[in-house]
């Protein structure tokens, strides 16, 4: 079933985040400990005034269109990964 990303209710984005926790492990065989853990530290170094700045610059340019999108709050993990999701695929709709 195909959902706007900004109609997502909480119960989607929980379906949405189990779904791509298997996908990891199951399909790509990469414990999702490891994914998860790597964007938190993206999401913290986007939002951090000082890790911002030591970021590689092509990966600070996609970090200030991230904090444009959410402003000075940093997002809950499912949300900044339904925004890179949006922001790569440049689609507004998700599979759950």
């Amino acid at each position: 079933m195909l959902k706007k990303i900004s109609e997502m209710t909480d119960k989607d984005k929980a379906v949405f985040l189990e779904k791509t926790k298997r996908a990891m492990t199951g399909e790509q065989g990469i414990p999702w400990e490891i994914v998860e853990s790597k964007i938190l530290e993206e999401i913290e170094n986007t939002f951090d005034d000082e890790k911002i700045l030591k970021m590689d610059p092509d990966f600070r340019i996609d970090a200030a269109f991230a904090r444009k999108e959410f402003g000075d709050r940093k997002p809950a993990l499912v949300d900044y990964m339904l925004w890179s999701l949006r922001f790569v695929t440049k689609s507004e709709y998700v599979d759950l």
